[in-house]
């Protein structure tokens, strides 16, 4: 009930200063954002599908899947094209890729998962970024006359973690929903990680182990209590599964765990450090730096997966962390029975990044640091509305201009329009 009484005000509040900017007409705020070229829109025929074409079905099927693919050049444009929002920004931490089918529910917890992107740079950028993935997933339901009232929920939570870093947002009913689904049987678990985990050749096989040593060594130091057994691979492979990661390189490593018992085996998912060099207005320590996305879950995760690490191979770096047996994201037509469902996890992520966004990262100057992000959102908060209707706009003009250079390109290779044609 108390939940229920909560989301109810702070959707009504929201309400208010949404008729506000709509009285004051929708091209308020948009001399914060530059126009010009789509800079969302990719050529089809730059990125090699064969060897995933159920991304390209995901990415086809609607502007959120290619938004989820697009998540560098949308970082890339927010950078060039919100120049005004940015000056004088502070550095926070960064998801780097929130949105809502980020959020999942697991045997740790709840909340923004995937932090292949994290580095610091301007809050902006995941604020824009879900807002862009939340009106699109109200575009799928139909809820598109929710979308200004549930982004201001969204911020009011980001704004009010930033002034109570103290703040606990409530758990939304979804979470429970998705706990009762749980399945704890270690055997199917296996047998489905037997499947999704695909062949790798020997020889590379080998080579990965070996290079898999340091992360071993240093995991024994930081605990005593984890023998050299524990890390013994008892089987390999590539993992190829995703969208914004889907052509990443990544491989799924299967060890012994505490005992011989193959049911407490621990399953390790190890994925090449991603480029982020073109994003200019982030900060990245050094080139394929591994730290930016430990120290970005750490901090910005209200329970970070366990056994994070690091390793090198092949010229590139990997970092490591441990899956969990029931790990559930939220999917935006199907998850939702309602508004209110969706409004509960909008304000959950708000606060999740208020309070992720400015942890460990000023200390002891903490303080400073919250109250000059709470000044910029109050002075940029309505140029920070119509950005994400604008960058919403150029997302899906984009995937339209996606999927018909996509339908052009197959027919002239032969008929198709999808990969299973």
């Amino acid at each position: 009930m108390l939940r229920i009484i909560l989301m109810g005000v702070l959707l009504f509040a929201a309400l208010l200063p949404v008729e506000r900017l709509r009285a004051a007409g929708d091209g308020e705020g948009t001399s914060e954002v530059q126009s010009g070229e789509n800079a969302l829109y990719v050529d089809p025929a730059t990125r090699d599908f064969s060897q995933n074409p159920k991304l390209l079905e995901r990415i086809l099927a609607g502007p959120h899947g290619y938004f989820r693919f697009i998540n560098l050049p949308f970082s890339s444009a927010i950078c060039s094209q919100c120049d005004k929002m940015l000056a004088n920004a502070p550095s926070l931490n960064l998801h780097g890729d929130a949105h809502i089918e980020q959020y999942a529910v697991t045997d740790l917890g709840r909340g923004l998962t995937d932090y292949d992107d994290s580095s610091t740079g301007p809050g902006i950028i995941d604020l824009l970024r879900f807002g862009v993935s939340l009106r699109l997933a109200c575009q799928a339901n139909q809820w598109e006359a929710q979308a200004d009232s549930l982004f201001l929920l969204f911020l009011n939570g980001y704004r009010q973690a930033l002034q109570n870093p103290a703040l606990t947002a409530p758990e939304p009913a979804i979470v429970q929903t998705f706990r009762a689904g749980f399945k704890h049987d270690r055997q199917a678990y296996f047998e489905w990680i037997a499947k999704i985990m695909l062949p790798m050749p020997e020889a590379e096989q080998r080579e990965l182990l070996q290079a898999l040593q340091p992360y071993i060594e240093t995991k024994l130091l930081e605990d005593p209590t984890l023998t050299r057994d524990y890390f013994r691979v008892i089987r390999a492979g590539y993992l190829k599964m995703g969208i914004g990661s889907a052509l990443d390189l990544k491989y799924l490593l299967r060890i012994r765990g505490a005992s011989d018992d193959p049911l407490d085996d621990i399953v390790l998912e190890c994925k090449e450090v991603r480029d982020l060099r073109g994003i200019s207005c982030i900060q990245v320590s050094r080139d394929l730096d591994p730290f930016r996305i430990l120290l970005g879950q750490t901090r910005i995760a209200y329970r970070p997966f366990h056994h994070l690490g690091y390793f090198r191979f092949k010229e590139h770096n990997f970092w490591v962390h441990s899956w969990v047996d029931n790990y559930q994201e939220v999917k935006i037509n199907k998850s939702f029975r309602n508004v209110q469902q969706l409004a509960e996890v909008v304000y959950d992520v708000g606060v999740q990044l208020g309070l992720g966004h400015v942890r460990n990262i000023a200390s002891p100057l903490d303080l400073q640091l919250r109250r000059e992000q709470l000044r910029l959102l109050d002075e940029h908060q309505t140029g920070i509305i119509e950005a994400s209707r604008h960058f919403t706009k150029l997302t899906i003009a984009a995937w339209e201009a996606f999927r018909e250079a996509w339908q052009k390109q197959s027919h002239v290779s032969g008929g198709k329009t999808s990969p299973d044609s």
